[in-house]
């Protein structure tokens, strides 16, 4: 029974493969979700995550073998061609989804040890060889899905194995997006990113007379106590900036070529399309996606004005939290919760699904990834050390109990961000006894700030990134960017007067711009749905979170019909961000008319 429950799940997990998503957790096509809901009813109360109990320190990595995974693929379509039995083609079918399985799983891990030490040179160049190798792999799983919709078999295998609707869609192998053309160019992509991560790995300057690690310069000064410290730490940074805007110019130059490429050869109009559709596989559109940054100029950009003008943005106060403390505090939190909630912390907890140490050389984000193989999730963080750190925990902890519960499925990263985001405000009432009263109110604060720091920087960044790909890459150079990311941010209050020189490069410092562009705006329009949730927590205590288990189970095929669906309301409505505008503005202590803003 476990086998042919790990074999579902592969396949499952394997079709997310062919919707092109490259992000760290793999997204999924609702159309399966009646397949889940089989799995999930077959198997109710059994073991079938990690079945086999392997705690993370013992999954190794291996180079994958890609040929002979190819091979399997081959012997499928040879297997159709030659008029073998349904069951043959079945077995078949199932090698090459446990193939697909490692495959998965041997990237993971490449990404993982990869980000927790950027210096190491084995793992940087295992996850380029797995990342360029992915795209290869999409190509023969794509030409054995249409091999298998096109064969007499089609039919049997549609009803017996895959899902309904599958003929229908891989009817026509002319709608494969997979060619020689953009496999070469998806692989030329994976190289640059591959570059731009060695060249945020450990970067040095020139720092009063020595050549310096950039990273420990900026531990030591953590502190900062007096002008003349903030000083040198600003001249610190531009140092920095001015070191390697170019060098990172040419590669995300180089990148939007390659993507803008790619686009045009699947036959996209834009780069910013071909992402919406294919990688990302969105239910809204990027016109409505520049409406909604056009909504939160409107209702959030003079609140973030204000917040920032009286202080009140980075106001709250922070207590330092080790590692340790950390995942102890996560632990209480997830067992007050209950539920979904405190068995995913267990099932993490048990098998060390989750890397949260401090180290100046891990990568400058955090994620949660699937370990396919394994039938679990992995949670990245990178913390700075204080309890502001609970709540990135939380955040991608949100991330592990949707993988968890659903197997990784997600039917778009905005559904996703969803439940991440959602479970940092909700979190806010249950952490009595994890931190002192002052420090959670402290909390809350600084959570319905970073609300507002979030829909309106990452807004900024989603208008810089349709900008710039605009222009074209042709039309940029370090400087220009420098100019059009200060000219936005400009336009959204983000930047303070004086800071100009320094606020150019933030282009520089968000990595989702160099490997996920089109990706922030994600974060900005599932805040909407976060924030619902919180608003009805509000409202009578219990209700957010009944409401975010509610829907957590994913009973719709996309983002906006789940959360219409569940009872929420469109993020794309008119005025969406009023209600929310006033939340935050309540909460923060803001006095003014929102409604003259608009």
């Amino acid at each position: 029974m476990k086998k042919r429950l790990t074999v579902l799940i592969a396949l499952l997990l394997a079709l997310s493969l062919l919707s092109g998503c490259t992000l760290k957790s793999s997204s999924l096509s609702g159309r399966l979700e009646e397949m889940l809901e089989d799995i999930r009813g077959a198997f109710d109360g059994e073991n079938v995550h990690n079945p086999d109990g392997i705690h993370f320190r013992d999954m190794h990595y291996e180079r994958p073998a890609a040929e002979a995974l190819y091979a399997d693929v081959e012997a499928v379509k040879a297997a159709l061609e030659s008029g073998a039995k349904l069951k043959e083609v079945e077995e078949l079918l199932d090698r090459c989804m446990d193939g697909y399985d490692h495959f998965e799983t041997m990237l993971a891990l490449a990404d993982i040890y990869n980000s927790k030490d950027l210096r190491d040179e084995f793992f940087a160049a295992e996850y380029e060889w797995c990342s360029a190798e992915e795209s290869e792999v999409s190509r023969h799983f794509d030409e054995m899905y249409y091999a298998c919709a096109g064969s007499p078999l089609g039919a049997e295998l549609e009803e017996d194995y895959f899902w309904e609707g599958f003929c229908e869609e891989y009817a026509d192998p002319a709608d494969s997006k997979y060619n020689d053309e953009t496999v070469a160019l998806m692989q030329r992509e994976s190289e640059l990113v591959s570059r731009y991560r060695e060249l945020v790995a450990d970067p040095t300057i020139l720092y009063e007379g020595e050549e310096r690690s950039y990273y420990e310069l900026l531990g030591e000064f953590e502190t900062i106590e007096d002008l003349d410290t903030f000083y040198r730490y600003l001249d610190m940074i531009r140092g920095y900036f001015e070191k390697y805007s170019v060098q990172l110019a040419e590669v995300y130059l180089e990148l939007m070529r390659v993507r803008c490429e790619m686009a045009g050869k699947m036959g996209y109009a834009s780069c910013e399309e071909m992402q919406y559709d294919f990688f990302f596989t969105r239910d809204f559109t990027p016109e409505q996606g520049n409406l909604f940054v056009e909504d939160v100029k409107t209702w959030l950009v003079p609140l973030y004005v204000w917040a920032d003008n009286s202080g009140v943005l980075y106001s709250s106060e922070e207590s330092a939290l080790s590692p340790d403390e950390l995942l102890s505090a996560l632990r209480s939190v997830a067992k007050d919760i209950g539920g979904d909630c405190a068995r995913a912390f267990d099932f993490m907890d048990r098998y060390g699904l989750c890397d949260i140490e401090q180290s100046p050389h891990k990568a400058d984000t955090s994620f949660e990834i699937y370990l396919n193989e394994y039938d679990c999730p992995f949670v990245f963080l990178n913390p700075i050390g204080t309890t502001r750190d609970l709540m990135t925990f939380v955040h991608e902890f949100g991330h592990f109990t949707d993988g968890y519960v659903n197997f990784n499925a997600s039917e778009s990263i905005d559904l996703a961000e969803c439940f991440s985001q959602g479970l940092e405000f909700l979190s806010l009432w249950h952490m009595d006894g994890v931190l002192s009263e002052k420090q959670i109110r402290s909390l809350r604060m600084a959570q319905t700030a970073d609300a507002l720091r979030t829909f309106v920087e990452q807004c900024a960044y989603a208008a810089f990134e349709t900008r710039a790909y605009a222009l074209g890459p042709d039309k940029l150079d370090a400087e220009s960017l420098n100019e059009l990311m200060l000219d936005t941010l400009v336009e959204f209050g983000v930047c303070p007067e004086g800071y100009e020189s320094i606020y150019q490069y933030r282009w520089m410092e968000i990595p989702h711009l160099f490997e996920f562009p089109f990706y922030v705006i994600s974060y900005a329009v599932s805040l909407d749905v976060a924030m619902q949730f919180y608003e009805l927590e509000l409202g009578e205590e219990g209700k957010g979170l009944e409401k975010y288990f509610e829907i957590l189970p994913r009973d719709y095929d996309s983002f906006t019909e789940t959360v219409v669906n569940g009872g929420l309301s469109d993020p794309f409505r008119k005025d969406a961000l009023r209600p929310i505008a006033e939340a935050i503005a309540e909460t923060l202590g803001y006095k003014g008319e929102l409604a003259a803003a608009a």
